[in-house]
């Protein structure tokens, strides 16, 4: 099973918690301008307020994810594949550093001077509640920080409490240390007990239902996670910190899927304008697709939708005398598009992929694709399919344990610990076809069939996918790329930080090739041009000058194509 709020509180609960959530988006508005209007609102509140607001990004969703990672890392492409320049596309891209601005980083800081408000005697309640509010703070600055490289954080989040309203930006260097620090006193913290009774969030915590134990494995996670963006960077504390925390007690570090950091939440949850155009722009491609067919990996049909080939679609054409009588459904009706602009603008591909038929029944038309989809209820639980609007639930990983194992083994691959690699390869690929599976009943997906033990088994032994030590950094990258689907930066991420996938590796991601040139794909966001007359020009500009300096930079600021700190050159 897959945790989240939903092991602890009802469905009924569940929803109306989210409701409250939501609802209260416009007054949130009002307390980040106005902090006497925080007065009463209880801070787990504005935990929960935090949550939803990292989770509800309709705008992130739409262009950072699908309009600019996916295609580019080759998840997904255009209905007719991808537009020339594609890669050079960035109009809205970077959505998360406002979001940690204007409401999480706020949100989470609050909930530490709310208690601050609270009676002397009251206080000492809370100690959890904010470490737990630490912790998720930490993973939202990483996260933006992660694309972004210097961010402010430091001196961040406190002007409207009479702190400053012009802060110094913290280095990626300074900041993934900061935030180690933070994570290492949290888990201290959580696993001390206190002598008051503490507050619990409750179902204002929508991981964990305010569990510590639960938060001290998310944190130890965490740390890792932060840690493993150091391998070309600092490798020697990249060791430092892995052999830290997997020298933790078993309790303390995720064991199952049941431990995993997943926001869960009902169907109407994603049913935005935004998302609403999710399968518009989603086309499967053709290397993931590829790879997944002939590994026969059982996430297949938990991934993409087949094409329109049905053997009733197949009747209603040859009816209409467009296909010859005897025509019989394929075996295989999983295909993907091409991810390269040249060979999805090629004539013959047009015609032979991209050229749908369709016939009229009953004063009706009926399209039928010849390509796949990424499943549309895999990211919006609520999409209609067949006319009937889904009514199951939306999953937002932040770090599974599948991802927990698979770090696991590349860093025993790697020689940073002596751990079996292949033990934790085999564990966490077998971890990602289990929450796929409870991923794809619980939303819904349209045409799923669970999948059987035998099944998984089958795939681990495929020769694609079989554990092998001389090329277990390209397998385990390959199977962290898969796995990612579902969070397309962290395979973004994975492909900077190894190399992998490639256009020789196992899974194999071919050159983006157009009008004849190999398209570079891009690194970072752009960052934006500071101007002279914004309250915090001084810091910002000296904060990107300072990374200019790196080797890898790019040719400006706003060259996506250039690194962050992490990404080394």
């Amino acid at each position: 099973m897959i945790t989240s709020y939903k092991n602890y509180v009802s469905g009924f609960l569940v929803a109306g918690t989210l409701l409250f959530g939501s609802c209260q988006k416009e007054s949130f508005v009002e307390t980040n301008v106005n902090p006497e209007g925080l007065t009463s609102v209880p801070p787990a509140s504005q935990f929960l307020n935090a949550t939803v607001s990292i989770h509800d990004r309709d705008f992130e969703a739409y262009y950072d994810f699908y309009r600019r990672i996916m295609p580019w890392m080759q998840y997904s492409t255009g209905v007719t594949g991808n537009g020339q320049n594609f890669t050079q596309v960035y109009d809205n891209f970077g959505q998360r550093y406002n979001a940690l601005y204007t409401t999480v980083g706020n949100a989470l800081s609050d909930v530490e001077r709310l208690v601050a408000n609270l009676p002397a005697e009251e206080q000492p309640r809370y100690v959890h509640m904010i470490r737990i509010a630490r912790v998720l703070k930490a993973y939202y600055a990483f996260y933006v920080s992660d694309v972004h490289g210097s961010i402010p954080y430091t001196e961040a989040f406190q002007a409207r409490y009479g702190g400053t309203q012009t802060p110094k930006y913290d280095t990626q260097a300074t900041l993934f240390a900061t935030l180690d620090t933070e994570l290492k006193e949290a888990i201290t913290t959580l696993k001390t007990p206190q002598t008051a009774p503490q507050v619990a969030l409750g179902t204002n915590d929508q991981y964990y239902g305010g569990n510590t134990q639960q938060w001290v494995k998310a944190a130890n996670a965490l740390r890792l996670k932060i840690a493993m963006r150091l391998s070309k960077r600092d490798p020697a504390k990249l060791k430092t910190i892995a052999l830290e925390v997997l020298a933790s007690p078993a309790s303390d570090l995720m064991g199952s899927n049941a431990d995993s950091w997943v926001f869960t939440t009902p169907a109407g949850f994603t049913g935005d304008a935004n998302s609403n155009f999710f399968p518009e722009v989603l086309r499967a491609s053709k290397p993931l697709v590829d790879f997944m067919w002939e590994t026969q990996d059982p996430r297949n049909d938990a991934f993409f939708t087949p094409n329109g080939y049905s053997q009733a679609n197949i009747d209603l054409l040859i009816a209409n005398r467009q296909l010859p009588a005897g025509t019989r459904e394929s075996t295989r009706r999983y295909v993907g598009g091409f991810t390269s602009p040249d060979q999805s603008q090629a004539a013959q591909n047009i015609q032979r992929f991209y050229t749908a038929r369709t016939v009229r029944v009953n004063n009706a038309t009926t399209t039928i694709d010849t390509l796949s989809f990424i499943q549309p209820r895999l990211f919006q639980a609520s999409y209609a399919v067949n006319g009937t609007v889904g009514t199951g639930r939306n999953y937002f990983p932040v770090i599974n344990y599948a991802d927990f194992c698979l770090m696991r083994a590349e860093l025993a691959a790697t020689g940073i610990t002596t751990e079996s690699a292949k033990t934790w390869y085999d564990t966490g690929v077998t971890a990602s076809l289990d929450w796929y599976d409870s991923v794809a009943q619980g939303a819904q997906v349209a045409n799923y069939t669970p999948m059987t033990a035998a099944e998984k088994a089958a795939y681990l032994a495929q020769p694609k996918v079989a554990f092998n030590q001389a090329k277990a950094l390209d397998l385990i990258a390959s199977q962290q790329y898969i796995h990612f689907l579902r969070q397309p930066s962290e395979g973004w991420a994975t492909w900077k930080r190894t190399g992998y996938p490639n256009a020789t590796s196992t899974l194999v991601l071919p050159p983006l090739v157009s009008n004849g040139a190999v398209l570079t794909i891009p690194r970072r966001v752009p960052l934006g041009i500071p101007s002279p007359t914004e309250p915090n020009y001084e810091n910002r500009k000296a904060a990107y000058d300072e990374m200019a300096k790196e080797p890898g930079f790019g040719r400006d600021l706003q060259d996506a194509t250039g690194r962050v700190w992490w990404d080394k050159l």
